[in-house]
């Protein structure tokens, strides 16, 4: 339940982001970018929603539940994309221009939040590839579903627990969002500049720069939300030992100082999904 919690929660902030509009607009070329982008992400959000409502419901042992946060996460991703394949239009006119230029990734990437977005992704990989080590069958055979330990001369086991029964279709979720994320990201960089109706070409990395702030925001809410019930689940799990070893104490209260951190960094990239930051940076160089 704490990942559809997390997502009902996170609903709140975004409708009222979204209601709000998109922001301001400039040049008429640049405004198109940003309607057109702004509302595919909203229709990401909202089909994420229906979609974690509904496989929520959909497996009685709680994979399902699991599921849902990340698969929220990569629709929003996937709106985010969608958006940003509708931007360019055709120019108008008889004359075109093609920008002579070298344009990467890491020149629109915000830099300390995709940091930590990546930060957060390799503690979510390491996080899972422990609890599927760790992980054995249930009382009925259904393999990764606890963790068994013993304590003196009694075995017991605690369920559920994020073995490969939910860790395997959880990586292959957030993968499949880091692999159309990588896609996002290659194509924003790698579209056309819009021309305007006279013929210019339109300096756009501002906006290249909130798609990229987009993008890093929805692999945010991918990776953190799943990374926050994953961290609460394997605490209670190590801390249900009466008799556990001080290094799975030790372990289990360090995920639980990190919850604040991913939970921040969850926000952060919640509100840049919808709003992406307002900052233009000095812009590439157009050669016409």
């Amino acid at each position: 339940m704490v990942g559809t919690w997390i997502v009902g929660l996170l609903l709140v902030p975004l409708l009222g982001v979204a209601l709000a509009g998109p922001s301001a607009a400039g040049e008429p070329a640049t405004e198109h970018i940003r309607r057109t982008t702004w509302r595919w992400r909203w229709a990401g959000v909202a089909f994420g929603a229906v979609a974690a409502a509904v496989a929520a419901r959909a497996d009685p042992l709680g994979r399902g539940v699991l599921l849902a946060a990340p698969l929220f996460g990569l629709c929003v991703l996937a709106g985010v994309v969608a958006g940003e394949g509708r931007v360019v239009a055709r120019p108008a006119g008889t004359t075109r221009q093609a920008a002579l230029e070298t344009r990467q990734v890491r020149h629109y990437l915000p830099r300390r939040p995709f940091r930590a977005v990546a930060a957060a992704g390799a503690a979510l990989a390491v996080l899972l590839a422990a609890t599927t080590a760790a992980g054995s069958a249930d009382d009925l055979g259904r393999a990764g579903r606890s963790l068994a330990y013993a304590c003196g001369e009694f075995t017991a086991a605690h369920g559920p627990w994020a073995g490969s029964f939910y860790s395997l279709p959880l990586a292959l979720l957030v993968g499949l969002g880091v692999l159309i994320a990588t896609l996002a990201l290659r194509r924003l960089v790698g579209r056309p500049r819009p021309q305007a109706p006279a013929g210019a070409l339109v300096h756009d990395d501002a906006e290249r720069r909130r798609s990229a702030t987009a993008v890093t925001g929805a692999c945010g809410v991918l990776i953190t939300i799943p990374l926050i019930g994953v961290s609460l689940f394997t605490a209670t799990g190590l801390l249900s030992n009466p008799c556990r070893p001080a290094w799975w104490t030790a372990a289990a209260w360090g995920l639980l100082l990190l919850l604040p951190a991913w939970t921040v960094l969850l926000a952060w990239s919640a509100v840049a999904v919808l709003r992406p930051g307002q900052r233009a940076d000095r812009p590439a160089p157009v050669t016409a």
